[in-house]
């Protein structure tokens, strides 16, 4: 098969996958939230929080650096595979036993002491996870995003099917932590029987060290990006209470999974492409303006859509219970459009040229801004942070724009010029949806002008911008993305 196919199919696969995924994870997240309270979610933050950093540091960026280089061989690249393994799993137990001894230290450090036993239960996905890493990275390496589609629908039918009975019988945060740690077995065994790579016993300290220049870097830069998604719930988890966590954590969470099935889709196959094309000036750019544009055509109205019927989306997605997270629903549907163009796609720059550190440099002056707004904002009350954690999203889109250009040459004509169609499209869209609110009310007729907004916003595309999409799509089936 051709590298061009490859790509496509890789798109459509990834695609295809993030898309199932990102429908059932609401269902699932629907029914939870109808059968658990807002407290139970706080506490299950808290757990997240601290295993989705402590699984950065394991990973030390070593899955990344296999799919980012050009290795001569691949006897080369088994060889550093293996060395990512073993490093990737020995820094896993290490940690998780770790976490398990000074679990009652580390839970007073988020503020809940008494999560000690909670915690050292939920780490326990760490040494699983660690297993995987390494052929999820040679999966995409390869562009081998069908048997990736296999294991991310079994995770999330694994929350349906499992996590959700659980809830039902148990009726605490327990099941949502149980259903974790499976999730990450079945993940773990799918991909090991799919993988054709074996590990082997071998490792190596000078491979090791060739990666480290990369890899530490890379980590730093996962890091720094856990942190600008983290930072806000630490200061929730440690300021308000359970309730006020699980009302902001879920909400946001929600939103982050709609808007980031765009992103989480898109990444991975762009990120693999532009590392092929690194070489090529030219390519490179037009890869990713390409990509960007049809990026924009979904994103724009996914965010303003779910912001004009965010009270609609909120009773929706999780009952009556859940009427507060409405605001956040809303202000974080607009702060996510804009972090997915302006910093989760061209993260994907920084990642492919191989230089992390430059990316890093780039949360570094985010986070500058972000930790002390939330930090102060908190002080005054809940939803002053709210906000104020969402409108510092504006200082990040300056400081993307602005290293675009500085690092990549970006021609600022050019890169807005994709933003065109797909805003005027957009405006079009929130338009009519001004009409039928005053003509529709109440559930049924939001949902009734959802898919009015729906059925506008294509026909503007039809008729204004089927022409630009239809070049935008020959020069990806041509092989030029």
């Amino acid at each position: 098969m051709s590298n061009d196919n490859k790509i496509q199919k890789s798109l459509s696969w990834s695609f295809f996958s993030e898309a199932i995924v990102k429908f059932i994870a609401p269902i699932t997240n629907m029914i939870l939230a109808r059968i658990l309270t807002p407290d139970t979610f706080g506490v299950v933050a808290v757990c997240n929080m601290l295993v989705s950093f402590v699984d950065l540091i394991t990973d030390a960026g070593f899955g990344k650096y296999l799919v980012q280089h050009d290795f001569v061989d691949e006897i080369e690249k088994d060889e550093y595979a293996n060395v990512s393994f073993w490093t990737n799993l020995g820094i896993s137990f290490l940690m998780t036993m770790f976490i398990i001894v000074f679990r009652f230290p580390i839970a007073g450090m988020l503020g809940h002491r008494d999560y000690g036993n909670i915690i050292a239960i939920a780490s326990l996905q760490l040494f699983i996870t660690s297993i995987s890493s390494i052929q999820i990275a040679l999966f995409r390496r390869d562009f081998n995003f069908k048997n990736l589609f296999v294991a991310r629908i079994s995770i999330a039918l694994t929350s349906l099917v499992i996590t959700v009975p659980l809830a039902i019988v148990l009726r605490s945060f327990w099941a949502l932590i149980i259903g974790n740690i499976l999730g990450a077995l079945v993940n773990a065994i799918i991909l090991t029987v799919f993988s054709k790579w074996r590990p082997r016993m071998f490792f190596s300290i000078k491979i090791l060290l060739n990666m480290f220049n990369y890899s530490f870097w890379s980590m730093c830069e996962a890091l720094a990006n856990w942190m600008i998604f983290w930072v806000d719930i630490f200061i929730v988890g440690n300021l308000f209470s359970e309730y006020q966590l699980g009302i902001y954590k879920n909400s946001s969470n929600m939103v982050h999974s709609i808007m980031g099935m765009i992103s989480a889709s898109i990444s991975p196959v762009l990120l693999s492409t532009l590392s092929r094309l690194k070489n090529n000036k030219n390519e490179y750019k037009e890869a990713f303006l390409n990509i960007q544009n049809l990026i924009l055509f979904l994103a724009i109205p996914m965010g303003l859509g779910l912001f004009l019927y965010r009270s609609t989306a909120t009773l929706i997605f999780f009952g009556s219970q859940w009427s507060e997270a409405t605001n956040i629903v809303g202000a974080w549907s607009l702060m996510m459009l804009c972090s997915i163009v302006f910093y989760n796609f061209p993260a994907e720059l920084y990642k492919s040229k191989g230089i992390p550190k430059i990316l890093f440099l780039f949360q570094i002056v985010y986070l500058i801004v972000l930790i002390p707004v939330c930090y102060f904002a908190a002080k005054i009350g809940f939803w002053p942070m709210v906000y104020s954690r969402c409108l510092c999203v504006l200082w990040q889109v300056i400081v993307s724009v602005f290293f675009l250009k500085k690092f990549f040459d970006m021609d600022y004509k050019i890169y807005f010029k994709t933003f065109i169609h797909p805003v005027l499209a957009t405006t079009c869209m929130c338009m009519a949806s001004l009409v039928f609110t005053i003509f529709l009310s109440g559930i049924i007729g939001d949902i009734i002008a959802i898919f009015g907004c729906i059925v506008i916003y294509f026909c503007y595309l039809y008729f204004f911008s089927i022409k630009k999409i239809m070049e935008v799509l020959k020069i990806i089936r041509a092989g030029k993305v």
